[in-house]
């Protein structure tokens, strides 16, 4: 009974012992926890992009602005409102519509407003004068006789003058025309014991005239003037004449006229313009009258050649002969 455990003891023991000398397989290293991504952080929507200027006419039909889309990222973030584009007007007209019923959208500036389009200025004149016109002019002064007759006791040598005119515009810088003019030469007084004289001269003359404008403009103009032509002396004489003896002076009064003597003038003057026909003329003048010094008709001595320098005002108006 002995015999039998030790030997199942020693069976046993050496079964262990060939066990523990049989090679065995390493264990296999535990395999490490697998890394776990962190999500990445949502990207920011690209932002939309800018508006289209509008070029100049002929502009572009405005037409909604196509939606982008972008990839959903894993988390997405709400994207934020456009801003809202300013108002062009009236919206479009259909695309089946005439292009004469489309209503032209307005041009826009760099900063994106509506650009004022510039003023147009008229190409008519603010003061329209006439284009050929025939000036008709009255005109109103007085004259001085520097030279004076050293047959007279007394004289007078300022006189009055009284014109007409008519002047046609040949063209713009030169104008041509006839003047009628009447003007005192002033009076002349002698006496002689019974006798005495009171002669008032005048002299009525008519002439052609020249004018040229070195400046003209639609309010003023600035001219230069000729005149030649003839001019008819008179004379107006009221006296007293002695009928010798005791007898008293016998009163007495006549009035006469010259033939036509050669007169020649010459002056500058301004018109001012106070409506497009209307205008005021200021002119200087000086006028060599070559006139007879003789008794004229039995009535009363003559002045004879005299220079007279005239200054007055006129106010003319402007007839339109063009079409």
């Amino acid at each position: 009974m002995r015999l039998s455990r030790v030997g199942l003891v020693i069976v046993l023991l050496a079964s262990r012992s060939a066990l523990a000398q049989v090679p065995v397989a390493p264990a296999a290293e535990p395999t490490p926890p697998a890394k776990v991504r962190a999500p990445e952080a949502a990207e920011a929507p690209p932002a939309p992009p800018p508006a289209a200027e509008v070029v100049e006419p002929p502009p572009p039909v405005l037409e909604p602005a196509p939606a982008v889309t972008a990839p959903a990222p894993a988390v997405t973030a709400p994207a934020p409102a456009p801003a809202a584009e300013p108002a062009l007007g009236p919206g479009p007209a259909p695309a089946d519509a005439p292009a004469s019923e489309r209503p032209a959208s307005l041009p826009l500036d760099a900063a994106g407003t509506v650009a004022v389009p510039p003023s147009v200025t008229s190409a008519e004149p603010v003061w329209p004068r006439a284009l050929s016109p025939l000036t008709l002019e009255g005109r109103l002064g007085f004259l001085v006789r520097p030279d004076s007759g050293a047959s007279f006791d007394h004289q007078t040598n300022v006189g009055t003058e009284l014109g007409a005119s008519l002047y046609l515009e040949l063209k713009r810088e030169l104008a041509a025309g006839l003047e009628l003019e009447r003007a005192s030469l002033g009076r002349g007084t002698a006496i002689n014991g019974l006798n005495s004289v009171n002669i008032e001269y005048s002299v009525a003359s008519a002439m052609l005239g020249l004018r040229a404008y070195p400046k003209r403009t639609e309010l003023v103009d600035v001219f230069v003037g000729f005149q030649i032509g003839v001019g008819i002396q008179g004379v107006s004489a009221t006296g007293t004449a002695s009928n010798g003896g005791v007898s008293p002076a016998r009163p007495y009064r006549c009035s006469a006229s010259d033939a036509p003597g050669f007169q020649i003038g010459g002056g500058a003057g301004a018109r001012l313009m106070l409506t497009p026909r209307w205008g005021l003329t200021a002119r200087v003048n000086a006028t060599g009258r070559r006139l007879t010094g003789d008794v004229v008709d039995d009535c009363a001595q003559g002045i004879g050649t005299a220079t007279t320098v005239s200054a007055g005002l006129g106010i003319g108006y402007d007839f339109e002969l063009g079409p």
